[in-house]
C-alpha cells in the first residue's frame, strides 16, 4: 500500500482534541502527531531524542560500519545481556535500586542484578524428552519497606490511640492489627509497600503455587514453600512455582522452580518475567524489573530461522513526569525517582520508547539477511502501534512514504506458534503494523531479501497518547472516532521514532538469506483439539460465539473502570477499576475465598467485555484460544479487532478487550490445581484491584461445590443476603439484557430510614456499599414495603392479598386488612 495519498501536500490528519475522560472510551486511541511536512515527519518527537544514543557519525569507540555514502556508524544496538547459570544451575535474581537514563536525565528505580531492563533467561530445548526445569532465585536486596498511597491524595493511617501507624502490605483501606488508614479525603485508601515483591513466570504453564517433588533446602537466607495448598505450619521443603500470592519482604529471598514439562512439552517462545505483587507491581515494572524468558522449541530448529539474526526488543516506556536524580546524587534505595504510584498514570504526560533500555538505538545488517525480530511490550500501559518504513537518510530524518511500509511477517504471538487457519485466509499474518498492549510479545520475521547496501530501516511508534504540538490543548489527546487501518499507520508515521536500521555491505556476510517454510512453521503451533481430542475448538469457537443467555456462560469477565462517572465511587457504589463491578481488595474473603472455582479437565468458554476503557485480559497458568473474529464488513462492533488482532482462531495468553467489542474465548484447566489469577494487564488498574483470584479444583478428590458461603464460588453466584453482590450481579448483567437493567437501577438507588426513596416491592437494604451509603434492594421485609394491594410474603416478594371481606365505613383495605 502507499501511502502517498494520505500525505497530500501541507496537509495531514486534523487534530481532534478532547477531555482526557472521553479519551479512555475509545475503541483505539492513537496519538495523531502532525508533522509540518514529509521530510520531518520522523523528528516529531525530536525533543524527546536522547543523548544516550548515536544519531549520527561517531566515534564512540565501537566498530564503525562504513555505509554507501562513505560515512562511518556504530551499531548502539543490543539484546538484553543474557543470564547465565551458576554452578548448580540455578538463575540469580537481585532486585535493588538500579540508574538508568533517558532523555538527559538520570533516574533510579527498583530492578534486577544492577541492569535495566533485566537479563534475559534462555531455556535450552528439550533433549530426549527429558523434562526441564527452571531454578530462579529471587532476593530482595532493600533493607526497609518503602510504604506508600496508591491515591493521589495519599492516606493517613492511625492506631486506636489516634497515633499514625504503619500497616502491613495492602491493608490501607481495612483494619489492620489496630493501624486502620483512610485517604486524606475521607474515602477508601489504597497503601502498599513498594519494596515488597514477588515473581510471576509470565506466559509459563507450570504449577500455580509449589513444584511438586520436594527437594528444596533452605539456605543464605533463601525460604522454600510448604508442600501444601498452604505455608503455614508446614515443612517447608517445595520450591516455589509461579506464586504470585506470595511476598519476598525487603532481606529476604525465594528459591522458585518452574517444571516447564511436567504437563508434556511446554509450549515453546517468547515469555517473560516480572514482579507481580498486588499494589507495587506496575511501580516495579515502571522502572525496569522486568526480563525476557525464551522457551527453546523445534521452531528454533526450522530452516531459515535456525541461523537467523535474533534480536530481541524489550519495550520500557518510562513516564516522564519523575523527578530525576540530582547532579552528584547515589541512586540508592534512599533515593527511588520512580516512587509515586498517579504519576503512572497521569495521561497529560507524554512517554518515551526505550527498547532494551536505549533511546532511538542503531542497528546495523548485511543486505540480503533474514532476521528474527521478538517484541516485548515489558511496561505497565498504554496500547501502542509499530511499523517499519525506509528512510531517505541514515538517520532517518526523512521517512520514503512512496514506498509503503515494510510488513513484517508474525509467527507467534505471546509465545505460542501461530497456525494456519483451516480456510487458509489472512494468512501468513504480516499487516502492515503491529499492535502491542502490555504484556504482549510478538515474533516476527524481516524479509531482508530485498535490501541492499545503502537502505535505511525506520521502526515507528504510535502511541496511545501523545502531547499536542499544535498549541490547541494543553492535554494529550488520541483519535475520538475507529481508525482505519490508514489512519493507524499514518498516527505511526507521525509517532515516535524507536529505533534506526542501517544496511550496510561492510557488516559482512548474512548469517541467513532464505526466509523459511511458513507451512512448516505454522505445523508446530499448539493442538485445537482439546480435552484428549473429545473437544474440537473451531466447532466450539462456533457454538460460543452463538451462546446468548448470558446468565449460563461458563465465564463472564466485564472489565470497568467505573460504572456512571469518573470521580470517586460512582453512582452504583461500586470500588473503581473492578472486574464484574467487584474490586479484588474489597471482596470479603471469608464469604468468598476465591472468585470462581473453575474444574479441572474443563474446557470452558469465557466471554470478555469492556465496559469503560480497553484492557487486556491476561490469566495465569492456562493459556487459551481466541475465537475467530467476524467477517470483514460484518456490523459487529467486535469486527474492529481486525485493526490489533489475527483475525483466526489462535493460542494467547493476554489479549486486549475494547469498549464496544466482545471477545469469546476458550480454556482448558489442564493438570495442574491450585490458586492463580487473572487481571487488567494495564498494571497500575491491576494494582488498584481489577483482578480476581481463581483456583482450580479436582473433583475427583475434593468438594468443589462447597467452597464459599454461596455454595461454590462463581461470576453469578452470591451468598445468601449478600446485598452487594447482587448489586453488582445485576449491574454486570444490565451490560448484555435490558431487562435486567430496571432491577438494576432500584439497585443502584441510595436511600436511608428517614427518606422513603424507594419504589414499590422494594425496600432499603440494611448493607452500605463501599462509601458507607445503602440502596435499596427488590423484596419487602414488611407489608409496607408492598403497593397497598399487596401484602409481604414468606419468600420476601410482594403478592396480592385482597381483604377477606367489604371494609366497613372509614377503614380502608391495605395490605390484607382494613384500616
Amino acid at each position: 500500500m502507499r501511502l502517498s495519498s494520505l500525505f497530500p501536500s501541507g496537509r495531514c490528519l486534523a487534530r481532534r482534541g478532547a477531555p482526557a475522560p472521553l479519551l479512555h472510551l475509545l475503541p483505539l486511541t492513537l496519538a495523531l502527531a502532525c508533522a509540518k511536512s514529509e521530510d520531518t515527519a520522523a523528528t516529531a518527537q525530536g525533543d524527546a531524542t536522547s543523548t544516550d544514543t548515536a544519531s549520527s557519525d561517531t566515534a564512540g569507540g565501537g566498530e564503525c560500519f562504513v555505509l554507501s555514502d562513505g560515512s562511518c556508524v556504530e551499531e548502539t544496538f543490543k539484546n538484553p545481556v543474557k543470564l547465565e547459570p551458576n554452578a548448580d544451575g540455578v538463575y540469580e535474581l537481585s532486585l535493588g535500586p538500579v540508574e538508568f537514563s533517558f532523555n538527559g536525565q538520570r533516574h533510579c528505580g527498583r530492578a534486577y542484578n544492577g541492569v535495566f531492563p533485566g537479563p534475559t533467561i534462555d531455556t535450552p530445548q528439550q533433549v530426549d524428552g527429558k523434562a526441564r526445569s527452571v531454578r530462579v532465585n529471587l532476593r530482595n536486596t532493600f533493607t526497609g519497606s518503602d510504604y506508600r498511597a496508591l491515591n493521589a491524595d495519599g492516606c493517613v493511617c492511625k492506631d486506636d490511640m489516634g497515633m499514625e501507624c504503619t500497616p502491613s502490605h495492602g491493608a490501607g483501606h481495612s483494619m489492620d492489627m489496630g493501624c486502620t488508614c483512610t485517604a486524606t479525603s475521607g474515602g477508601p485508601c489504597h497503601m502498599f509497600d513498594f519494596n515488597t515483591t514477588n515473581l510471576h513466570a509470565h506466559g509459563s504453564h507450570v504449577r500455580p503455587d509449589y513444584a511438586s517433588g520436594g527437594g528444596c533446602a533452605e539456605s543464605g537466607g533463601l525460604r522454600c514453600r510448604a508442600c501444601t495448598g498452604k505455608d503455614e505450619g508446614d515443612t517447608r521443603e517445595c520450591y516455589f512455582a509461579d506464586d504470585v500470592l506470595s511476598r519476598v519482604e525487603p532481606g529476604e529471598g525465594v528459591q522458585h522452580r518452574w517444571d516447564i514439562d511436567e504437563d508434556g512439552k511446554h509450549h515453546e517462545g517468547l515469555n517473560w518475567y516480572h514482579p507481580h505483587i498486588h499494589g507495587t507491581t506496575a511501580i516495579q515494572v515502571a522502572s525496569g524489573a522486568t526480563g525476557a524468558w525464551i522457551v527453546r522449541g523445534p521452531i528454533d530448529e526450522v530452516p531459515g530461522i535456525k541461523n537467523a539474526k535474533e534480536r530481541v526488543f524489550l519495550i520500557s516506556t518510562p513516564s516522564l513526569g519523575f523527578t530525576p536524580l540530582a547532579d552528584g546524587e547515589t541512586c540508592d534505595e534512599d533515593h527511588i525517582t520512580v516512587n509515586t504510584f498517579p504519576t503512572l498514570g497521569d495521561t497529560s504526560k507524554k512517554q518515551t520508547n526505550l527498547l532494551n533500555g536505549l533511546r532511538q538505538p542503531r542497528l546495523v545488517m548485511p543486505p540480503g539477511q533474514i532476521e528474527r525480530w521478538r517484541f516485548l511490550h515489558g511496561s505497565f500501559l498504554d496500547e501502542m502501534t509499530i511499523a517499519v518504513f525506509r528512510g531517505k537518510d541514515k538517520d532517518c530524518k526523512a521517512l520514503d512514504l512512496e514506498a509503503g511500509p515494510v510488513a513484517l511477517t508474525q509467527i507467534s504471538r505471546d509465545g505460542i506458534t501461530l497456525p494456519k487457519p483451516p480456510n487458509g485466509e489472512d494468512w501468513p499474518f504480516a499487516p502492515a503494523y503491529l499492535f502491542l498492549a502490555p504484556g504482549y510479545r510478538i515474533d516476527t520475521l524481516l524479509d531482508g531479501s530485498k535490501l541492499v547496501d545503502g537502505d535505511t530501516l525506520c521502526l515507528m511508534s504510535g502511541r496511545f497518547l501523545q502531547e499536542d504540538t499544535t498549541g490547541e490543548t494543553d492535554i494529550a489527546v488520541g483519535i475520538m472516532e475507529r481508525p482505519t487501518a490508514d489512519e493507524i499507520l499514518q498516527a505511526t508515521t507521525n509517532g515516535d521514532l524507536i529505533a534506526v536500521v542501517n544496511v550496510a555491505a561492510s557488516a559482512g556476510a548474512p548469517a541467513e538469506t532464505q526466509m523459511p517454510d511458513l507451512e512448516a512453521v505454522a505445523a508446530l503451533a499448539p493442538s485445537f483439539q482439546l480435552a484428549n481430542g473429545t473437544v474440537d475448538a473451531h466447532a466450539a469457537c462456533a457454538e460460543a460465539k452463538a451462546a446468548d443467555d448470558i446468565a449460563k456462560l461458563d465465564q463472564l469477565a466485564a472489565f470497568w473502570m467505573l460504572f456512571y462517572n469518573n470521580e470517586g465511587l460512582d453512582e452504583c457504589g461500586f470500588p473503581d477499576h473492578n472486574v464484574n463491578a467487584k474490586n479484588f481488595e474489597y471482596t470479603d474473603r471469608e464469604l468468598y475465598p476465591y472468585d470462581r472455582i473453575l474444574p479441572l479437565g474443563e474446557v470452558e468458554h469465557w466471554r470478555l467485555v469492556s465496559g469503560f476503557d480497553g484492557h487486556p485480559f491476561h490469566i495465569h497458568i492456562n493459556p487459551f484460544i481466541v475465537c475467530p473474529l467476524p467477517a470483514e464488513g460484518s456490523d459487529d462492533p467486535s469486527v474492529a479487532g481486525r485493526l490489533f488482532e489475527p483475525p483466526f482462531a489462535h493460542w494467547r495468553d493476554t489479549y486486549l478487550v475494547n469498549l464496544l467489542r466482545q471477545v469469546d474465548v476458550l480454556t482448558e484447566y489442564r493438570k495442574f490445581t491450585g490458586a492463580f489469577v487473572f487481571h487488567c494487564h494495564k498494571l497500575n488498574h491491576e494494582d488498584h484491584g481489577m483482578m480476581e483470584l481463581l483456583r482450580v479444583c479436582d473433583p475427583a478428590t475434593e468438594s468443589c461445590d462447597d467452597l464459599c458461603s454461596g455454595g461454590r464460588c462463581g461470576w453469578n453466584v452470591c451468598a445468601p443476603g449478600d446485598e452487594g453482590c447482587e448489586r453488582a450481579l445485576t449491574a454486570t448483567l444490565c451490560l448484555f439484557d435490558p431487562a435486567r437493567c430496571a432491577e438494576a437501577a432500584v439497585r443502584c438507588t441510595p436511600c436511608d430510614d428517614e427518606t422513603q426513596t424507594c419504589g414499590p416491592a422494594s425496600r432499603c437494604g440494611e448493607d452500605p456499599d463501599f462509601g458507607g451509603q445503602r440502596r435499596c434492594v427488590p423484596g419487602c421485609a414488611a407489608d409496607t414495603d408492598c403497593p397497598i394491594t399487596d401484602a409481604c410474603d414468606d419468600s420476601g416478594g410482594c403478592a396480592p392479598k385482597p381483604c377477606p371481606g367489604p371494609c366497613g365505613p372509614g377503614t380502608t383495605c391495605k395490605h390484607g386488612s382494613c384500616s
